[in-house]
């Protein structure tokens, strides 16, 4: 399960659900968004995951 913020994740939503399939991906708060300004943040299986861009991040969460 891949938990993203649509407001502070600095990812694009619609892309992570085509990627990871639309059953995987959760959307609200995942309490990152002051310590992560920049980079892609989101939570896998419940682990925080920091990447540099939304790319790195996607690199991860393929099906």
């Amino acid at each position: 399960m891949i938990k993203v913020c649509p407001y502070c994740s600095n990812i694009d939503v619609n892309k992570l659900k085509k990627i990871s399939g639309e059953e995987n991906v959760k959307t609200g708060c995942i309490g990152a968004c002051r310590a992560y300004s920049k980079e892609a943040v989101g939570k896998i299986d419940g682990e925080l995951v920091i990447k540099q861009n939304e790319e790195d991040f996607f690199k991860i969460c393929k099906k």
